[in-house]
């Protein structure tokens, strides 16, 4: 099991971020590489929300559907990929309030049966990708 992890500071309160976090239908507009998403539950996030993605991620397409597996109001959003599917795929964002105007996200990917030929171009690609992806949530929250 592969596991990628990365911290940014944001000055918005944890309340802001997290809704931008759990709102699955808005992920394409800051996670790059997203082709096509449904959220097959209507409503709110909420534990075992289903959602299906598929995109292009450093060269390799993907697809997948996850379902939401923990959930804490604006502390914690986690999803994974259901037992069918053939890799593992594992997000985590848990928001730490800094202060009333700021918070920490800690991006957590968990991957599983990853070629042991892949794995290195893998790591390469995630060292740049995850800043990149916290950059790009930062933008959205300014919009």
């Amino acid at each position: 099991m592969l596991t990628f992890e990365y911290s940014e500071l944001y000055e918005y309160p944890a309340s802001v971020v997290y809704s931008r976090l759990t709102d699955l239908k808005g992920r394409a507009s800051w996670m790059k590489g997203i082709i096509e998403s449904r959220v097959a539950t209507e409503g709110p996030v909420r534990l075992g929300t289903q959602y299906f993605e598929s995109g292009k991620y450093s060269g390799f397409k993907n697809e997948k559907t996850m379902i939401v597996t923990e959930l804490v109001q604006d502390q914690l959003l986690t999803m994974e990929t259901t037992p069918d599917q053939k890799q593992y795929f594992r997000e985590s964002y848990r928001v730490e309030p800094v202060s009333e105007a700021s918070c920490r996200v800690h991006f957590t990917i968990q991957v599983g049966n990853v070629p042991k030929v892949a794995e290195f171009f893998m790591r390469q690609s995630m060292k740049k990708e995850q800043p990149k992806t916290a950059a790009s949530l930062k933008a959205a929250l300014h919009n």
